[in-house]
């Protein structure tokens, strides 16, 4: 079973249609390059380009890499999964980049479109923001294109607010967040998870320092 970070603790039950989807929330690993990249592929056209900030149908393998060979401290990122027949998929993903500041990160988060609307992505979110606060960062920003309504909509519920500091190209909004402030109203792990496992998680983010990243990538919310 998966969790935010091994050992397994937060799996979770959403509705999804006419069923119930079991979801796992953990962070992102090396062998998950082609999940990431099946998952990448099941977006809608435009879902990639508010995404990515540009027309593409799947990831090159380097992207790969640096998307999924990270060390959870410059690069931290999360995916949450499903298992179907014994094949995990992932339905989300999000991730940050600490800023040369090591004050700051630049966040990215995608949800299959088949599991929007459920939560997932608030909870994609809190875990960014209590990793981030945990590592003693201060706040978290993207950049996200001016005609990507919904995710200013979700930025704007998760507390995140509209800015111009550090310049800003045509055809961007950049947000921010102070991540001392907990994600308010984010759906919690199960209400039979234990504080030993709430402090599983603790010691085991304590572990999170932001430090150089040698890989660039350009990571934009969708």
């Amino acid at each position: 079973m998966s969790a935010i970070l091994n050992p397994s603790i937060d799996p979770f039950s959403t509705a999804r249609l006419a069923g119930v989807a079991l979801v796992a929330l953990r962070q992102i690993r090396p062998d998950d390059a082609a999940a990431l990249q099946a998952f990448v592929r099941s977006l809608s056209p435009a879902s990639r380009r508010l995404r990515f900030h540009a027309a593409l149908n799947e990831l090159t393998e380097s992207a790969l890499r640096v998307l999924t060979r990270v060390d959870q401290r410059a690069h931290v990122a999360f995916v949450l999964t499903t298992t179907e027949r014994g094949t995990e998929h992932i339905v989300g993903e999000a991730r940050y980049v600490v800023s040369c500041d090591k004050r700051t990160a630049e966040f990215g988060i995608a949800v299959a479109e088949g599991f929007r609307g459920l939560g997932l992505g608030e909870r994609l979110m809190a875990a960014l923001i209590d990793a981030a606060r945990v590592a003693g960062l201060r706040w978290l920003v993207g950049d996200v294109l001016a005609d990507n309504a919904r995710m200013l909509t979700f930025a704007r519920r998760c507390g995140f607010a509209a800015t111009t500091r550090g310049g800003l190209a045509p055809g961007l909004v950049r947000v921010e967040r102070c991540v001392e402030r907990l994600l308010a109203g984010a759906a919690q792990p199960a209400e039979n998870r234990s504080e030993a496992a709430r402090g599983t998680i603790r010691r085991l983010l304590g572990t999170l320092v932001p430090s150089s990243l040698d890989a660039a990538w350009d990571f934009q919310p969708f």
